[in-house]
């Protein structure tokens, strides 16, 4: 698949220990759930706090990441995340 964007997500985490981190993802209304991610660092400050840590990756390797949870929606610029923390290995 094409990525649609080209430039860098900014993807809400929280540290894992210092091995590696774990992705925030949440779920719509509906029980979806989907992964998180924002165009720039202002959007995901203002949806996650000014303290929130994020790493800065490729909406494919996004993907790929969220593949192996089985999430396959990914939600961009959200206004608003009250998310849960969720293992990918890194």
């Amino acid at each position: 698949m094409k990525p649609r964007h080209s430039d860098d997500w900014y993807v809400p985490v929280h540290p894992a220990g210092g091995v590696g981190c774990t992705l925030q993802t949440g779920h719509l209304p509906t029980g979806q759930r989907v992964g998180i991610a924002f165009t720039t660092l202002t959007h995901l400050q203002t949806a996650c706090g000014p303290h929130q840590e994020y790493l800065r990756t490729t909406e494919p390797a996004l993907r790929e990441a969220l593949h192996q949870l089985n999430v396959t929606r990914i939600q961009l610029n959200p206004l608003q995340v009250v998310a849960e923390a969720t293992a990918v290995a890194s």
